[in-house]
């Protein structure tokens, strides 16, 4: 390729960004292969086009190849060539339990490519071979139109705006471009692996399909674009339904509020349920736990993991997104007013409160995490006493937030004068009152 057309291209690819977003930082997952070069050769033209576009490459260590510093080196070196800043984040590849290396390391990565994004926007190199062995490999998982619709140039979701310039794009063709721009990459010779999935798909099962369906790819990609557009019309119809039981403040969804007997819609409406947490959809078997969870059991005690920081459970008729939380530990803990405890990931200050139904009078308390449920209990305004269990379901606080949510005990006398930040026991008689305010870190 002359070296005038890679230029023309690396501007079409340059413009096209430009059209689409405003000015940010754009973050470059650099692996120092042909695809990831051109990103940051695209990245390089928008900043010198548009000066108010920042760039940052992000080079992450797996610690899993001896190769690793001919990487890391590669990137440093392009990265000075071209004045972009580099990062190099190192990896916690931990795998086994059913998690194979390449799952492991596609999600760490994803991690620390979010973590340097941080409001910025996001460009990987996948291109047009990708899509094909995403395809296979998402019918083989057994996928559904999501999967098999492969990526998008642009997503906009939780982890905020991710762009893949180069879908329209061969690898063959991505090399010649570089090269003709003057630029060289590093083989990864992990990519002639056959214990790796993908690289089956590429090395062994793709050459014989081509050599007896010509113009195969072009096939697949028309079918995995026609996916694409089918999905994104059954999620318009899902997210109007999610959008009427959600309840964002509470991360819970209203189970009353869907038709559990559509199973088409409540599948699609579950998937973006958990797509408000998750970086993946969720598997098809994850959904039906969740579904059953919601048809049949009440049972606040199971969980339904969706990955290392979130789960799906219920409590009454809701569903409910629940980040992994370290709790407080059992004991008896001081607390003054202006200071501010952490316990695990909760914080606990003392707030001042006017109204003298909600408040309490003491400046020094202390948060009480021993009780037991049976321990009985009486708010203001009440008749007899309660036990602390069947208060905590009068306040809607699921089991697995109760352990956060302290009796409030007087420290000069040890009288119980508060449960947690939900009720208290005696009228304030005093001018000035104070609550207990609990945050989750």
């Amino acid at each position: 390729m002359l070296k005038e057309k890679a230029l023309q291209v690396l501007d079409e690819l340059a413009n096209k960004i430009l059209s689409t977003i405003s000015p940010t930082k754009l973050v470059v997952g650099l692996s120092g292969g042909a695809d990831s070069t051109l990103v940051l050769l695209v990245a390089h033209r928008i900043r010198e086009l548009n000066p108010n576009f920042e760039v940052l490459a992000v080079h992450c260590i797996h610690g899993l190849d001896a190769d690793d510093p001919i990487w890391f080196n590669h990137c440093t070196k392009l990265c000075q060539r071209l004045e972009i800043k580099l990062v190099t984040p190192k990896l916690n590849i931990i795998y086994g339990n059913g998690k194979s290396p390449e799952d492991v390391s596609r999600q760490e990565r994803y991690r620390a490519l979010l973590k340097n994004t941080q409001g910025g926007v996001l460009m990987l190199g996948h291109q047009a071979d990708d899509q094909v062995e995403s395809m296979f490999l998402a019918l083989k998982r057994g996928s559904g139109p999501y999967g098999l619709s492969g990526m998008r140039f642009m997503i906009k979701d939780e982890r905020g705006t991710i762009l893949r310039p180069l879908l329209e794009l061969h690898k063959r063709e991505i090399i010649e471009i570089i090269e003709a721009l003057g630029f060289n990459h590093v083989f990864d010779i992990s990519n002639t692996y056959l214990k790796f999935e993908r690289n089956f798909i590429r090395l062994k099962v793709l050459p014989l399909l081509k050599e007896r369906f010509v113009g195969i790819e072009k096939s697949i990609l028309r079918s995995s674009k026609l996916c694409a557009y089918e999905h994104d019309l059954a999620m318009r119809y899902a997210k109007e339904q999610l959008d009427k039981a959600y309840i964002e403040d509470e991360q819970k969804l209203d189970i009353n509020k869907l038709d559990l007997t559509d199973l088409p819609l409540i599948t699609s409406v579950l998937r973006l349920f958990v797509l408000k947490v998750a970086s993946m959809p969720a598997e098809l078997n994850t959904i039906e736990q969740i579904i059953n969870l919601a048809s049949i059991s009440a049972d606040q005690h199971t969980v339904i993991a969706i990955d290392d920081n979130y789960s799906v459970r219920r409590f009454k008729n809701f569903l409910y997104l629940v980040r992994q939380r370290e709790l407080p530990q059992k004991g008896k803990y001081n607390l003054e007013y202006g200071q501010t405890l952490t316990l695990g990931d909760f914080t606990y200050s003392l707030e001042p409160c006017t109204d003298p139904k909600e408040s309490f009078s003491c400046k020094s308390v202390v948060l009480d995490f021993n009780l037991v449920g049976s321990t009985k209990f009486k708010p203001l305004k009440r008749c007899h006493s309660r036990e602390l269990k069947k208060l905590f379901m009068e306040f809607n606080i699921p089991v697995w937030q109760r352990a956060s949510k302290p009796i409030v005990t007087d420290a000069s006398t040890n009288q119980a004068i508060a449960l947690a930040d939900l009720c208290v026991f005696n009228l304030n008689t005093q001018a000035n009152g104070y609550k207990l305010v609990i945050k989750a870190l």
